[in-house]
């Protein structure tokens, strides 16, 4: 009887003793799965929306700690350190681009000037002695005169055609009456296009006006020439916060790629480049388009 009681004991006893050692398993175990979750899982979680982010063009997003294990922090430093050499690269190659539009409107510039100064002032003075030996010829009769009439008026078109050039190179009438005007003026050169302007007219930066005034040369040069357009609609609006122009066409569209710079394959740098220019000033620039329904493009720099 005395060992059927011990024996008796002796079960209980393990029984609580593995029940016991159940507990401190499932509690240690507990305890680890915490700690994973603490220390992996939530970090983890943290990293994956600070990446989130950064994709959205949110670039600091990794200087916040994520307070997990070594190697998750040390993930997170590679990322940002990663993230900051990417940033200086941007901001150089801006620099690099700024530089180099000023260089361009610069050397624009100095072109238009000396095709003003110089080649036209020489080829006006040939077109008066071509004249005044026209003039010679008629009053002896001689027929050359005819000759020297037309080679006249050819030399007359070359020179409208070179101002015309230096309006393009460097547009001396945007400095001189502002961007509505000289966007109209620019449009009353196409038959096919209607200009108009919404909003009080103001000044804005001369920087601004001019990747503007860039703007309406592109979208109406490619309008012109790609669209087969029968009709071109140019509108600049001004309000408070922006000066937006907007150019549409009823012309035969086009598929737009996915990124711009697929234009670069196709040879078509012009609306990069406005791009890039839009965007460093801190504006946008929109391109919509649909096969037979027409192309629309939305410039916008703030005021």
């Amino acid at each position: 009887m005395n060992e059927m009681i011990h024996h008796a004991n002796y079960v209980f006893q393990f029984d609580g003793l593995l029940h016991w050692c159940v507990l401190i398993a499932v509690a240690v175990f507990l305890i680890g799965l915490t700690w994973v979750v603490v220390r992996v899982l939530i970090p983890l979680r943290r990293l994956a929306q600070q990446a989130a982010s950064m994709m959205e063009g949110n670039l600091p997003a990794f200087d916040r700690p994520v307070r997990g294990i070594r190697e998750i922090e040390q993930l997170r430093r590679s990322l940002q350190y990663m993230i900051g050499e990417i940033k200086t690269a941007q901001e150089r190659e801006t620099t690099y681009r700024n530089a180099l539009t000023e260089s361009q409107e610069n050397e624009r510039k100095r072109i238009a000037r000396d095709i003003h100064d110089d080649t036209i002032q020489s080829l006006v003075l040939v077109a008066h002695s071509i004249e005044r030996a026209a003039q010679s010829t008629k009053l002896n009769e001689h027929p050359i005169g005819e000759h020297l009439e037309n080679a006249r008026r050819q030399l007359i078109q070359t020179i409208d055609n070179l101002r015309q050039m230096i309006a393009n190179l460097r547009p001396t009438i945007l400095d001189e009456l502002g961007l509505a005007t000289a966007i109209e003026v620019l449009c009353e050169k196409h038959p096919t296009l209607e200009f108009s302007v919404v909003g009080d007219v103001y000044g804005i930066e001369q920087t601004h006006e001019l990747a503007i005034f860039r703007a309406a040369q592109e979208a109406i040069y490619n309008a012109e020439r790609h669209a087969q357009a029968n009709r071109i609609i140019a509108t600049l609006m001004y309000s408070e916060a922006a000066v937006t122009l907007e150019v549409r066409d009823d012309g035969i569209g086009f598929q737009i790629p996915q990124q711009l710079q697929e234009f670069s394959v196709r040879g078509h740098y012009g609306l990069i480049g406005i791009r890039e220019r839009i965007l460093h000033l801190g504006g946008q620039l929109n391109l919509s388009s649909e096969l037979a329904a027409g192309t629309r493009v939305t410039v916008t720099v703030p005021a």
